[in-house]
């Protein structure tokens, strides 16, 4: 069975969510594809505080990947510019990445996890609040999401960066 195969039963049985922007609607240059809790946390309203700013803002990044934003991208899993929207996470030949949510500028933001099904389609399996990550521990957490939803078919594997990503900057 091909990753899209299996995607379109996980999405079907609502194990998965298609999260398109919630401006354009599915009219959008790339999907995000989403574990229902993110859907859930990343879906209006939001509290007038400082939790709810900083889901605003995953909601926001959410949005600016599904229009096709710019996102800036470091494949280094252990040196990435502290701008960095989209990165690889170690070990690198897992085909896992984080999703840098990083506004409000006064919170230590947020990060999504997750790999790509293709190129410009992403599935985000988890979301934590960056202060409270335990990285290596919460990477591991979601190879095992992963194998429990996909089993032995692994993430999408691009060539280059452009095998995974329209409209990137690469971060230095």
């Amino acid at each position: 069975m091909s990753i899209s195969q299996r995607l379109a039963e996980l999405l079907a049985f609502g194990e998965l969510v298609e999260r398109p922007s919630s401006f354009t609607g599915y009219d959008t240059a790339r999907t995000m594809i989403v574990a229902p809790e993110i859907d859930r946390v990343a879906t209006k309203p939001f509290p007038a505080t400082v939790a709810g700013d900083r889901l605003a803002e995953l909601a926001n990044t959410l949005d600016a990947f599904s229009e096709g934003g710019e996102f800036s991208v470091s494949e280094d899993c252990k040196e990435k510019p502290p701008e960095t929207m989209l990165a690889r996470t170690c070990p690198e030949q897992d085909e896992f990445w984080s999703i840098r949510v990083t506004s409000p500028e006064q919170t230590p933001g947020i990060r999504l996890l997750g790999g790509f099904a293709a190129k410009d389609t992403f599935i985000a399996l988890a979301w934590h609040l960056r202060e409270d990550m335990d990285f290596d521990d919460d990477v591991a957490d979601l190879r095992e999401r992963w194998r429990g939803l996909f089993g032995s078919i692994t993430p999408f594997k691009g060539r280059s960066l452009d095998g995974y990503l329209s409209n990137y900057i690469v971060s230095k």
